[in-house]
């Protein structure tokens, strides 16, 4: 731009701020980046980077979601364990893990890092009663985050799937009040049942801040026969943070601990 052509727009900005006030036209470059929200790493930096957020935002809800041998549990078992750590101190943070198929399995949640004397788990049977204990735990602040494992086990549960419908703006409202992570983990329903309007775990999905869905790629094998993890597609499919559509794929490796592939 020519001297007279920058002379001639600074006079025209001024005499504008001087008629609409000073903040009604600034240049971009003064203004600020968007701060990321509190958050917790998910263990797998790429995947981090494509929530927009850092990871599992804190004081809202989240959503993961896939087959089985998606990775999706595996996810959320080392997002708690992520949780207990956060901000380096001695003693860990407490976390919940409501387990509503019950088939969460305490020496898999200790390979994922998770301390087990500083995880309150929770396994109601599905229905109205789960919905109201997932609010409960939610507004205590001492959690630094909740893990709702199977979603699809209460939300096959007309009483249980009415209710956490029902419940689902005091539990946005409970995780933003004590700043908590609040993640579900859900099976994505079969097709045919979406095109008949069954999709039970649609409401959740619009109040979710963050959704990512993870797809099982290929076994881990570097010998024939023996092998020591696998690969998941995991794909940002809603985000407050960031453009959905982004896609990564991680790596589970199993030895001894559960831990994400050398390349992360």
């Amino acid at each position: 731009m020519s001297d007279s052509k920058r002379r001639k727009l600074e006079s025209t900005t001024a005499a504008l701020q001087q008629r609409y006030g000073p903040r009604a036209l600034r240049k971009g470059s003064e203004l600020a980046q968007p701060a990321w929200p509190r958050h917790i790493p998910t263990g797998f930096p790429r995947l981090d980077a494509l929530t927009g957020c850092g990871g599992i935002p804190r004081g809202a809800l989240s959503l993961v979601s896939g087959r089985s041998t998606s990775g999706k549990a595996t996810l959320a078992f080392k997002m708690l364990a992520q949780a207990q750590q956060a901000g380096g101190r001695i003693t860990p943070h407490d976390v919940a893990l409501v387990d509503l198929p019950h088939t969460a399995d305490p020496d898999y949640l200790a390979r994922c890092g998770v301390d087990l004397a500083h995880l309150l788990l929770a396994r109601p049977q599905p229905g109205a009663d789960a919905a109201d204990l997932l609010l409960d735990l939610a507004r205590q602040r001492g959690l630094a985050a909740m893990v709702v494992h199977g979603l699809a086990t209460l939300t096959t549960v007309r009483a249980g799937y009415v209710r956490l419908n029902a419940l689902l703006p005091q539990l946005a409202q409970a995780a933003r009040a004590t700043g908590g992570a609040l993640l579900f983990v859900d099976e994505p329903s079969p097709p045919w049942l979406r095109w008949l309007n069954w999709d039970r775990s649609w409401a959740v999905r619009r109040w979710a801040g963050l959704h990512i869905e993870l797809r099982h790629e290929r076994w881990l094998s570097p010998t024939e026969g023996d092998f020591t993890g696998y690969a998941a597609r995991a794909r940002v499919l809603k985000s407050r943070w960031a453009p959905s559509g982004g896609e990564t794929t991680v790596e589970i490796i199993f030895n001894g601990a559960v831990k994400a592939g050398p390349a992360w």
